[in-house]
């Protein structure tokens, strides 16, 4: 399962990518937002810290979002990836950015037939916004994430869901589900990385090490 760190801040991202878990970075514009700069260079900065980084697309015509990729894009080809919000519009987009041979994930993701829209205009990721169901008392967000991944299954769709985590047990659930990807948030990481067994076990051998070291 790959993880990715949900964050803009370079500083969080360099301390982040240090723990060896995550694959790259991914943002929305909030995060974007909160950083206080032009966003070409925070993704400059970005990119040379992450071995990919993905940006979203501001909703609108499919001329702007269209220019607004190439622009991302051209920071720094080999890293950035463009989210486009899955829109009449955004479909659109999805399609002529796969169509060039781009990795595209689709995000703004509610209900299963969104999804399937999504992979139909060539998103090879999609992330799911099934939080918005749960909210309305229709679905629990992970309900509507795991029947998205039994579609991708059924129809053997080559396509990765990548669902947020808000609680560091969420992460073996979606694994059990075949959920291939995830993002954790940069102020969680911390507290998700931090096992107290697993810091109990190694501390078990703290005595030997003790001793070892004397010599």
């Amino acid at each position: 399962m790959k993880l990715w760190l949900a964050s803009a801040n370079p500083q969080r991202v360099q301390t982040c990518l240090a723990y060896g878990v995550f694959t790259g970075v991914i943002t929305n514009p909030h995060v974007v937002a909160q950083e206080g700069r032009d966003p070409k260079q925070i993704f400059a900065d970005l990119c040379q810290l992450a071995p990919a980084a993905y940006y979203q697309l501001q909703a609108g015509t499919v001329e702007a979002m269209q220019r607004e990729a190439e622009t991302m894009l051209a920071i720094d080809p080999e890293r950035m990836r463009i989210k486009v919000p899955a829109t009449r519009n955004g479909l659109a987009v999805i399609r002529r950015l796969s169509d060039q041979g781009l990795p595209v994930m689709a995000t703004a993701v509610p209900t299963n037939t969104w999804m399937v829209l999504a992979v139909a205009a060539g998103a090879v990721a999609v992330a799911p916004y099934s939080g918005m169901l749960q909210r309305r008392h229709i679905l629990p967000k992970m309900e509507g994430v795991f029947a998205m991944q039994a579609i991708i299954d059924r129809q053997n769709y080559p396509v990765e869901l990548c669902t947020g985590i808000y609680d560091a047990t969420e992460i073996a659930q979606y694994a059990a589900r075949g959920v291939k990807s995830a993002f954790l948030w940069d102020k969680d990481v911390e507290t998700f990385l931090t096992q107290e067994l697993a810091d109990e076990a190694a501390a078990n051998f703290n005595s030997d090490w003790a001793q070892m070291n004397a010599y």
